[in-house]
């Protein structure tokens, strides 16, 4: 998959250039959202959860920062839903720790709701019909998406080929 950074279609407002971004996106409406954070992450060792800035540019440039609280992934996706809730996901899901490695924030920046999608997410994406869509990837088997099985493992058993609703609770 190649990587598009969002420098030639949008702009991080400069009062938040001093902080770390975690990861970037534009949602399905064409706004886009940074993921921000006081520091970058330190390799190795587990994250603590921790409190994260989203700033939002929408296309006729309003700028709308959400906090956070609580943020769990250490390599994270985001995408935001329709209703104005935004999606963390952390890349990896982590054995010893809680298995929901997707986390829902209602608009005012409080954990709604989390579940797992299954491990090594590469991409996250919200549509309009409010569905959270992955897709992962292991070194073991192709990607897969949203859970639909992959296609050299026929008796494998695995989540329905659906979206994953965002107002499902584990």
């Amino acid at each position: 998959m190649q990587k598009t950074a969002l420098i030639p279609y949008a702009h991080l407002p400069r009062p938040h250039h001093d902080r770390h971004v975690l990861t970037s996106t534009v949602d399905v409406f064409g706004a886009a959202h940074w993921l921000l954070t006081e520091r970058a992450p330190q390799p190795g060792g587990d994250v603590l959860p921790f409190d994260a800035l989203v700033v939002s540019v929408y296309p006729g440039g309003d700028v709308e920062l959400t906090q956070l609280s609580a943020v769990r992934a250490r390599w994270p996706h985001l995408d935001r839903l329709p209703d104005g809730r935004f999606v963390v996901a952390a890349s990896r899901a982590r054995r010893h720790e809680d298995a929901n490695q997707v986390q829902v924030f209602d608009a005012l920046g409080r954990e709604t709701s989390s579940f797992s999608v299954g491990d090594a997410i590469e991409h996250l994406l919200v549509d309009e019909a409010d569905h959270i869509w992955s897709g992962t990837s292991t070194r073991t088997r192709p990607e897969s998406v949203a859970g639909a099985p992959p296609a050299d493992s026929p008796g494998r058993q695995t989540a329905p080929a659906s979206p994953v609703s965002s107002t499902a609770t584990p």
